[in-house]
């Protein structure tokens, strides 16, 4: 059994009772509604309209100022007497095991630790396993929640074409909060907003200023504009600017840059040429950002493999279609996947190569996709699925193991979106991105094996606390810094008045 403590002598401090309860998740709450109060009460109703006028200025906007951070601090914590899934293969799970957490770090993992100053977070009948990790996920779409038709001409593709032309900046602001809102509610601590609606500067900037505000660990990839034609080149200068100006929208390190890469053709939304995808993947290379494009169409990774374009920086998403001999390509370039298989199912591109990926070594994550298609962002869900998928195809009970697939929704994520070193496991010196789930509720209610459970039987309401980098951003299943009424509130007559445009 291994142990990690801090050098000296580490006493434990407060109960959780007189501690915890300090008033200051709701003091950053209220300071929270204070400034979305002043300058962004009005994002459905007002605050679209101005940033739109802004959006039609001729000359870029400058970076933006560094905003008051209206986010708990990072504190000082031990998790006491917890199950602990670590999902580091030198530390196991831990039994009754302690995590203590100071200044956003994971300082020790082992049993009967002791933490001068810190606050007792009380793990009894709790499993405590890393924040889950998204690796793709169109943040922008969560205004247009389960709005796939069932009928040709009214599916996926058409509505966001339909609707991504309308979006302001203010939508995409009320979009991306409502999607990492649920995020945090639902135990994903690191996502990738693949943002592919990208009209403007001020569109981007948008989607940053939520993913700022909701403390989340993420990627953003930034695209280009829903609808756009292949024929025609995107505009580099929003990502040229972002790229430029990055550090003044990074929040402290937690946020990174991406290119959402449209490719050279063979996707079935996009009719793009190969020498247009080429000269876009080249100045996306030039700045050095890592790269992501759909592989949704059967022959997209062999045609990049002809043309010598796949590497370790490119991130290859839905691969339904994938031969052997594109997979092994793949995994020789180094290249990731990430499959969604709620989306990937209702679209109709079939089921993913699981074992085939496996067997040959790729690199997998999972992902949420769109919530236009998934309906929701059940991680739990989506490792349960991705699980009974993998035995179904090959007809075997134990195809695949909870243990793997838990894998991959953590420490494969981490992987493929380079920041193991950061997260994806409950290791010392990596940042704290923990959540601990309750057992004591009617879906679970017994205390079984915690790895199967977590994946076959949690749900997001079960998500009792969530930490991200340190910052206690959910308790006793409610968040500390998210206004939800609010949220919930303005998306809605954002969502009325898009139609109203669109229309």
């Amino acid at each position: 059994m291994h142990s990690y403590v801090d050098k000296g002598n580490l006493t434990i401090q407060q109960p959780l009772s007189t501690q915890e309860e300090n008033n200051q998740p709701e003091k950053a709450t209220t300071g929270r509604r204070n400034f979305i109060g002043k300058s962004l009460a009005l994002g459905a109703l007002g605050l679209s309209g101005c940033w739109h006028a802004a959006a039609m200025a001729s000359a870029p906007s400058a970076p933006p100022k560094k905003a008051a951070s209206t986010l708990p601090a990072r504190g000082n914590y031990l998790i006491k007497q917890a199950y602990i899934i670590t999902v580091d293969p030198e530390l196991n799970d831990l039994p009754a095991g302690d995590v203590h957490l100071k200044n956003g770090a994971i300082v020790a993992v082992g049993q009967n630790l002791q933490a001068a100053g810190a606050t007792v977070v009380n793990g009894e009948g709790m499993i405590v396993l890393p924040g889950l990790i998204d690796t793709h996920w169109h943040m922008w779409t969560a205004l247009l929640r389960s709005m796939a038709g069932n009928t040709k001409g009214k599916g996926y593709f058409d509505t966001t074409s339909h609707y991504g032309p309308h979006f302001l900046p203010g939508d995409m602001y009320q979009s991306t909060r409502l999607a990492t809102t649920e995020a945090l509610f639902s135990g994903i601590t690191t996502v990738h907003d693949w943002s592919h609606n990208v009209r403007s500067l001020q569109h981007a900037e948008a989607s940053l200023r939520a993913l700022q505000e909701s403390g989340l660990r993420a990627r953003y990839s930034c695209g280009t504009a829903a609808g756009q034609k292949g024929t025609s080149s995107m505009n580099f200068s929003t990502l040229d600017h972002l790229h430029r100006h990055w550090p003044a929208y990074a929040a402290e390190n937690l946020l990174s840059l991406g290119f959402a890469w449209r490719g050279i053709g063979g996707h079935p939304a996009i009719e793009s040429e190969a020498e247009t995808g080429k000269a876009e993947l080249a100045k996306a290379r030039a700045m050095k950002l890592p790269i992501t494009i759909h592989a949704s169409a059967g022959g997209i990774i062999g045609k990049l493999a002809e043309a010598r374009l796949m590497g370790k920086d490119m991130q290859l998403v839905h691969a339904t279609d994938a031969t052997e001999q594109e997979i092994s390509n793949m995994v020789k370039a180094g290249a990731s996947i990430s499959f969604s298989p709620y989306s990937e199912l209702r679209i109709g591109y079939g089921i993913p190569p699981i074992t085939k990926c496996l067997d040959a070594g790729a690199t997998i994550s999972l992902s949420v996709d769109t919530t236009t298609l998934s309906g929701n962002a059940d991680m739990f869900a989506i490792m349960k699925i991705f699980l009974n998928l993998a035995n179904a195809l090959n007809k075997d009970e134990f195809s695949l193991t909870a243990r793997q697939v838990l894998e991959l929704a953590t420490m494969g994520g981490a992987k493929a979106l380079g920041i193991a070193d950061r997260t994806g496991s409950i290791t010392p010196g990596k940042r704290a991105d923990i959540i601990m789930v309750s057992t004591k509720a009617p879906n679970l209610g017994l205390f079984t094996n915690p790895v199967d459970l977590v994946v076959e039987a949690v749900q997001p309401h079960n998500v009792d606390t969530v930490f991200v980098d340190g910052r206690l951003l959910k308790r006793h299943g409610k968040l500390t810094s998210v206004p939800e009424e609010q949220v919930y509130k303005e998306a809605a007559t954002a969502l009325a008045n898009l139609k109203k445009r669109a229309s």
